[in-house]
């Protein structure tokens, strides 16, 4: 008849006091010494001895500083967070009273430099670009249907449009056609007899022009379909 060995197991000769209950955050740390405070004052231990109920009150101390400040924090945070959404609004106020400021000035300073930089402000300086050329890049192609042709050219600086003219014949200025206006860079002649050529110009509005206009360009040339 075998027996089994048993494993003697020998007392705790001595326990030590830890806390597993987390304690990583503040909240935490609050709630584990209020917890912990609850259990030692229902111990017989605590009425006898002033030493645990001394360092009891040191330790609540703590937990109390670390609370009260936590809450100094989220009240700051929040006011913080008033003030930060407060300023958006007064940086839009202050762009509308400097463009209203800015305005005035315009007016007392009457369009003088010395003025304008006697006020404390930079003088915007607008360099014009001078008299427009004549339109470059003139190309011609046929239309989609019969009796069109189709103009293109570059647009360059022209800002207010452009005039086309057509003629059959540029050594004779009957056959010239009126001076039409285009607004875009492009434009497509209908209606022309099939088989015929026409010759295309343009030039481009320019306001600062005693014509108001730009030179001519070169003349260019496209059979009609």
């Amino acid at each position: 008849m075998s027996m089994s060995k048993k494993t003697k197991v020998g007392p705790v000769t001595r326990a030590t006091p830890t806390i597993r209950k987390p304690k990583g955050s503040d909240v935490a740390k609050v709630t584990v010494t209020r917890s912990t405070t609850t259990a030692m004052k229902g111990s017989s231990l605590w009425s006898g001895s002033p030493a645990l109920q001394t360092a009891n009150a040191a330790w609540n101390a703590a937990a109390d500083a670390i609370e009260k400040n936590a809450k100094s924090i989220a009240d700051l945070r929040s006011q913080l967070a008033v003030l930060e959404a407060a300023q958006v609004g007064l940086r839009l106020d202050w762009d509308v009273s400097t463009k209203h400021m800015t305005g005035v000035v315009a007016v007392v300073a009457a369009g003088s430099p010395d003025h304008v930089a006697e006020l404390g402000y930079d003088v915007l300086t607008r360099v014009g670009t001078g008299p427009l050329t004549a339109p470059v890049g003139l190309s011609t192609a046929l239309g989609t249907a019969a009796g069109q042709a189709r103009l293109s050219w570059h647009r360059g600086n022209a800002r207010h449009g452009f005039i086309v003219q057509h003629a059959s014949d540029v050594t004779n200025v009957a056959t010239y056609s009126a001076q039409l206006p285009c607004t875009k860079s492009k434009y497509t002649l209908v209606g022309a007899p099939s088989l015929t050529v026409v010759h295309f110009r343009v030039a481009a509005v320019d306001p600062s022009s005693s014509t108001g206009m730009s030179p001519w360009s070169d003349w260019v040339a496209c059979t009609v379909r």
